[in-house]
């Protein structure tokens, strides 16, 4: 496997002992007992495990390895009125080591174009507490970012989430207009200091 952050040279560059490993589906989506099996068996494994985008749950703490998923509703490291929350990742980072990178996801794949709704029946206090949402209401994947909508503002981001985690940030998305993938890549080949890993 490449070792992600190895191009950018990131403090904490990360060579993923396998090429085969566990997408990203989330807490909430997924059982306790689901993503905790997941989990153990990344470890077994000896593979990574993707929290997806409904934030890491301490059912994602088993020993495996850890890719945080940033999803458009920034769940764990999100603000009260839905903004990006330095703090709250910085501090997620340090309290569990297996996170090894991040993944900012740009868009659902499954639904290109619409958000994703989990109902407020199923938001529990303790999914209230790991997305930093409000328990019983309908926690909202927006169908974009906040933090950013041009290429050059998501490199922006990303080297936000870099510096402030520590950790190697790659991206994830499903491909709609091309126009937005030519300019990052322009963007990236001009200044390749600076980008996704």
């Amino acid at each position: 496997a490449k070792t992600i952050g190895k191009w950018h040279k990131r403090p904490n560059p990360y060579q993923p002992p396998s090429l085969i490993n566990v997408s990203a589906m989330s807490f909430g989506a997924l059982s306790a007992r689901a993503v905790s099996s997941l989990n153990k068996g990344a470890k077994l494994a000896n593979c990574y495990q993707n929290t997806g985008e409904g934030g890491l749950a301490p059912y994602h703490e088993f020993g495996a390895d850890v890719v945080y998923q940033i999803g458009t509703g920034l769940f764990g490291c999100r603000s009260a009125d839905g903004h990006f929350d330095a703090d709250k990742l910085k501090a997620l980072v340090a309290r569990v080591p297996q996170v090894k990178a991040i993944e900012i996801k740009l868009s659902q794949g499954a639904k290109p174009g619409k958000g994703g709704v989990l109902p407020g029946k199923k938001v529990s206090a303790e999914i209230a507490q790991i997305r930093t949402v409000q328990e019983g209401q309908d926690c909202i994947s927006p169908n974009r970012h906040v933090e950013f909508s041009t290429p050059a503002e998501l490199i922006a981001f990303i080297e936000r989430v870099a510096a402030v985690s520590q950790r190697p940030v790659g991206i994830k998305s499903a491909i709609g207009a091309i126009e937005f993938w030519h300019e990052l890549a322009d963007l990236m080949a001009k200044d390749q200091t600076r980008g996704p890993d």
